[in-house]
């Protein structure tokens, strides 16, 4: 992967390797346990138990997702915490296979089959669990990390914490005239490097595309690319660790290459088809829980059980958001609308519950059946707040671009926004979204969303990722924005629900 190319995001890549291996695991695991107890391989006995097999191998990867089982930062989790989850997945498994063969009788599993193929199935788990852990453990390639000022060794010093352990070495190289301040291994400056040369070959070089404004260091770069080195913007390290890239990494450049590299296919065509499809078979299957959330409307609280506000749609237009309503009426006038705050006190008891379980988004499955919004993309904001925050923080329209969706990246990674701080922390989840949306990104998305729907709550955040972007503002002489007495680093006043 070269500076600019089309990169896919390794989380993603990772994820959906793990999701495919154990979804053919459990194919694997079913035709032994036929060769077990029929003592012969029978592949029209494995395609007659395909709707249970089918759904099985679905719903066991999806729930070792949603437990965090294909996530790096679990591999040194709580060993116990992940036998659970596995557990519980097949569990899942076997209930759905069980279930399946209820429904559709021709496709119904024995109890050999079943015994056997669970028998089967966890030894394979351990030992690609096995597999997986010395692959993610093995030692990286070599990094080199091109450092210019204060904010780039900052950087550094947090990739190094992440990779300088795993990696066969780390080193950094110094722009014109800067002093490390840091205790990481300086292999020289840029300037004695280009003739005398690196003294070893490094893999991967980080850099940031303010480093190409630099004649020297951008000759510097061409000459370790045509060495065979990777180039690789910091932007694109931090999509591989944090999933998200701070706005004070943003260029035009990168903003091009993420709309080049972008599954247009997928969102022109397969992402419409597979939004009305959901959208009509979650309106049937969610019908009684919206029934019920009605109910529990009237009854709790006077005046209407749907609240319409109008949003911002693609590219800006009005869209009226449909919900169940979860907070006691208020007349407000024109121009006051608010932002969503947790701890609003106009949310009537019954109204916290329904938005805890995300009962009151419901009715937006009408929003994406009209074409309005889709299952996953930005959620759509006040038109008046929009105009604001896009005064305020940079890139902010670039959202705009795309559908807006009932659920996102950013949803499902950082908790209700109340500040402009909030909403610029969310913006950096949905231009990452942008650039890597396709068909898996969606669906663990979705599956994402269920978790949080289990367990009633939205992500606090990843600390992590937070302390990392606090540390390269600090660093940072002047982030770029429009106004800079106006920037994102104002202070985080505190809103009230609309």
């Amino acid at each position: 992967m070269g500076f600019g190319t089309q990169r896919a995001s390794r989380h993603l890549r990772w994820a959906g390797f793990l999701f495919l291996w154990d979804f053919l695991l459990i194919w694997i695991a079913f035709l032994l346990g036929i060769v077990v107890r029929f003592e012969e391989v029978s592949w029209e006995r494995l395609m007659s138990y395909g709707p249970g097999v089918g759904l099985a191998s679905i719903v066991f990867p999806s729930i070792l997702y949603i437990g965090g089982l294909y996530s790096p930062r679990y591999l040194s989790a709580d060993k116990l915490r992940n036998a659970r989850w596995i557990v519980v997945g097949l569990l899942a498994m076997v209930a759905v296979a069980l279930a399946t063969g209820s429904i559709v009788f021709t496709s119904r599993i024995g109890r050999g089959v079943m015994f056997w193929s669970v028998l089967f199935l966890v030894p394979m788990l351990v030992v690609r669990h096995w597999l997986v852990v010395g692959r993610r453990m093995r030692r990286v390639q070599s990094m080199l990390c091109l450092v210019g000022g204060d904010s780039d060794e900052q950087a550094a010093v947090k990739l190094y914490r992440y990779w300088g352990d795993r990696a066969l070495s780390f080193g950094i190289v110094l722009g014109r005239g800067y002093q490390s301040a840091s205790d990481l291994p300086v292999v020289g400056r840029v300037e004695d490097l280009r003739t005398g040369g690196l003294p070893e070959f490094f893999d991967i070089v980080l850099v940031r595309d303010s480093h190409f404004q630099d004649p020297g260091m951008a000759a510097f770069l061409r000459e370790l690319r045509y060495n065979g080195s990777e180039i690789v913007p910091l932007s694109d390290a931090c999509e591989d660790i944090y999933h998200a890239v701070p706005i004070e990494l943003i260029t035009d450049a990168w903003l091009f290459r993420a709309s080049s590299q972008a599954q247009l296919f997928y969102v022109r065509k397969l992402k419409r088809f597979s939004d009305v499809v959901l959208a009509t078979l979650f309106l049937v299957l969610l019908s009684p829980f919206l029934a019920l959330g009605a109910l529990l409307v009237r009854l709790a609280s006077p005046g209407p059980v749907i609240f319409r506000q109008e949003r911002a749609g693609r590219l800006g237009r009005s869209v009226t958001v449909l919900k169940l309503r979860t907070m006691h009426v208020q007349k407000e006038g024109k121009g006051t609308e608010r932002w969503a705050t947790e701890e609003a006190p106009r949310i009537f008891p019954i109204g916290g519950f329904l938005r805890k379980f995300r009962i009151d988004e419901i009715p937006q499955l009408i929003n994406v059946l009209r074409g309005e919004m889709s299952f996953v993309g930005p959620r759509p904001e006040q038109l008046t707040i929009v105009d604001e925050l896009a005064r305020r923080i940079p890139f902010y329209r670039e959202r705009l671009l795309i559908q807006p969706g009932i659920t996102g990246w950013a949803q499902v990674n950082y908790p209700y926004g109340a500040s402009v701080e909030d909403s610029a922390r969310k913006l950096e989840y949905d231009l990452y979204y942008m650039k890597h949306m396709g068909i898996f990104l969606d669906f663990f998305i979705l599956l994402e969303t269920v978790k949080i729907i289990l367990c009633g709550g939205r992500n606090s955040g990843d600390e992590d990722y937070l302390q990392f972007r606090e540390d390269l503002v600090s660093a940072v002489d002047e982030v770029p924005s429009p106004d800079p007495g106006d920037g994102v680093r104002g202070a985080r006043q505190s809103v009230a629900v609309s």
